[in-house]
C-alpha cells in the first residue's frame, strides 16, 4: 500500500504524502491529465514524512525530514521545487512543527526549540520564522495546539506555567492571551 494521506488542493492540483514502495513517504501530486507524479524524493536515504499542507501565499508549506536537518519547516512552489524555510531546532534534531494555520497574511504553526520546547511561532513567507511567544518559559514549553482562526483572532490549546490545559488566544493587534 502507498498509504496516501494529506490531502491538500494548491494551483487546481492535489498534493499529498505517499510511499511507492522505492522512494519511501515523499511529497507527490497528481492531476487528471499527467495521474501520480512524485515532486521530490526530499529524503533520498528514507521517508522525508511531509505533513501539515497548507497553502500560504500561493505556495504550499509543510513539515518534512530531509535525513540531514530533522522535521522542518518546507515550502514548494512549481518554479523553485521543495525547499526548506528554516530549521528551527539546527542539526539533526527536529523541530517536529504542527497546526500550520494561515492569520492575515502569515503562517502560524507549534514548533519545538531546544531552548523553549513546543512553542507558537509564526512565518511572514520571506523572513525567517520567529517564536510568537514563550507560554511556558523554559524547556517545556507551552505546546500550543488545535490551532484556529476565528473572527480574526488565533485560538488555541496550550499549557500556562499556572493554568495548566487551557483556551488561549492571539491577535495580530494585541498579543497573546490566556482567555
Amino acid at each position: 500500500s502507498s498509504y496516501p494521506d494529506g490531502f491538500t488542493v494548491f494551483n487546481n492540483v492535489l498534493y499529498f504524502e505517499a510511499d511507492d514502495g522505492t522512494n519511501g513517504d515523499e511529497l507527490w501530486k497528481y492531476d487528471v491529465v499527467n495521474g501520480p507524479i512524485m515532486v521530490a524524493d526530499i529524503n533520498p536515504s528514507g521517508n522525508s514524512d511531509p505533513t501539515h499542507l497548507t497553502v500560504f501565499n500561493n505556495e504550499l508549506y509543510f513539515s518534512a525530514d530531509d535525513g540531514t536537518n530533522g522535521d522542518e519547516l518546507w515550502k514548494y512552489d512549481v518554479v523553485n521545487g521543495p525547499i526548506m524555510v528554516a530549521d528551527i531546532h539546527p542539526g539533526l534534531g527536529s523541530s517536529m512543527l504542527y497546526d500550520l494555520t494561515v492569520l492575515n497574511n502569515e503562517l502560524y504553526f507549534s514548533a519545538y526549540s531546544p531552548n523553549h520546547g513546543f512553542e507558537l511561532w509564526r512565518s511572514d513567507g520571506t523572513n525567517a520564522p520567529s517564536m510568537v511567544a514563550d507560554i511556558y518559559p523554559g524547556i517545556t514549553g507551552g505546546n500550543p495546539m488545535d490551532l484556529t482562526v476565528f473572527n480574526n483572532e488565533l485560538y488555541f490549546n496550550a499549557y500556562g506555567q499556572n493554568t495548566g490545559y487551557e483556551l488561549w488566544k492571539y491577535s495580530q493587534q494585541t498579543t497573546i492571551t490566556y482567555s
